[in-house]
């Protein structure tokens, strides 16, 4: 029992023996590992910072800006007319198409570009049967009017041989009284007056019938060249002119086709007079006044504009709640009928932090300024930007109104 008690006591030390050798071991390497036997150098001081270089900085601003509302709308030309036919007719010959420039009635010729002909025969045979009547009545009326100079003339000879007889009655009246002419001779001289009175109301009545004649032969005659005269204008409907200066752009018909009267042939427009026909909320309606001038922004073309309020329609879409506006717009070949377009509206106004477009630079999709800190030390800030305001930009966040960015 002495021994076996002897040999578990030394079983027990030689493992717990071991064990400190592992401590052992593992101390030295995490003393050797953090480099405790290794000389270290001592820190140095502090580095002091070097002095801000000068640089151009700006303050934070802030600045009050118009809320703007954006209304949408497109391009139209300020003069348009749709070219129709005022007769039904076939058209035989069609003399321009879409995109050709047409001059108006203003030119020194008095008449526009002729762009269509339309089939005017029956018309033409109206026309000649018109002044042939008014040829024949003009004969007729050259007949009636040496028929009335005869009556006349005769007239004139009954008038003055009724007054001879008159005379000569009356004077044998008095050489009866006297009896120095017979009662026979009286009698003949007033049947001479009687049948003279009888001439003279005969050839009056010829007159009057000639001078009835002549009227009737006049209305004719007149009837006959308004016949003409309407013939003549609807022989001029046969030919389809432009209205005015300006651009032909669109073409509905072609040769061969019956035209009727209100039925568009063409379209045509003035391209020099612009303007944008946008529809506004009926509620910014008192914000907007005749002549007033807004900004127009063509998205097409990447461009703003300056216009003025020209007209607003004085009536209300129920539908949409809008009123159609239409602004003037500066002359600009660029400007083709149908772009879309952004009427800007200003309604009332706000604040915002503004800094200059310079200062911001950008770090994949992160905006980052310099800022000023108390010392005067530039240091990167990120900021959140908002709108563009020509050379300037709004920050809606990273900023405070006051501080100080770098400008490069």
């Amino acid at each position: 029992m002495g021994k076996s008690s002897i040999t578990a006591g030394q079983n027990i030390l030689w493992e717990g023996g071991k064990v400190l050798v592992v401590l052992f071991i593992l101390v030295f390497l995490m003393m050797w590992l953090s480099g405790f036997f290794i000389s270290k150098v001592q820190p140095a001081p502090p580095l002091e910072r070097s002095k801000p270089t000068r640089s151009t900085t700006q303050k934070v601003e802030r600045r009050v800006f118009p809320v703007i509302i954006e209304q949408v709308g497109n391009l139209r030309a300020m003069v348009q007319a749709q070219v129709s036919s005022r007769i039904m007719s076939q058209v035989t010959e069609i003399l321009v198409q879409a995109g050709d420039s047409v001059k108006g009635a203003e030119e020194k010729d008095g008449k526009g570009t002729l762009m269509a002909r339309l089939d005017d025969r029956d018309i033409r045979a109206k026309l000649l049967e018109a002044r042939s009547q008014v040829q024949v009545m003009e004969r007729a009326m050259e007949a009636a009017g040496a028929k009335l100079g005869a009556a006349k003339s005769q007239r004139d000879a009954a008038l003055a041989n009724q007054e001879k007889t008159l005379a000569d009655y009356k004077r044998y009246q008095n050489l009866y009284k006297q009896q120095a002419a017979t009662g026979q001779q009286l009698g003949h001289a007033r049947t001479q007056e009687e049948v003279a009175q009888a001439n003279l109301t005969a050839a009056r009545q010829e007159v009057h019938a000639a001078q009835s004649d002549i009227k009737r032969i006049q209305a004719r005659i007149e009837q006959a060249k308004a016949a003409e005269s309407s013939a003549g204008i609807m022989l001029s409907y046969t030919e389809i002119r432009a209205p005015f200066k300006g651009r032909v752009v669109r073409k509905m018909v072609d040769k061969g086709d019956m035209a009727t009267p209100g039925q568009p042939l063409f379209f045509l427009e003035i391209p020099s007079r612009p303007e944008l026909h946008a529809f506004v909320t009926d509620s910014l309606i008192p914000r907007l006044r005749i002549g007033q001038e807004l900004e127009v922004r063509i998205d097409a073309l990447n461009r703003s504009l300056r216009g003025k309020l020209r007209e607003i329609v004085p009536q209300s879409d129920p539908s949409t709640r809008t009123v159609l506006a239409k602004v003037s717009l500066p002359p600009d070949l660029d400007l083709v009928n149908g772009l879309f377009g952004r009427l800007l509206v200003p309604s009332g106004e706000y604040e915002a932090l503004v800094i200059p477009k310079a200062a911001v630079r950008e770090a994949g999709q992160l905006s980052l300024v310099k800022v000023l800190d108390y010392e005067g030390y530039p240091q990167r800030r990120f900021v959140t930007l908002g709108k563009d305001h020509g050379d300037l930009v709004e920050i809606l966040s990273g900023l405070k109104e006051g501080e100080e960015v770098v400008i490069p």
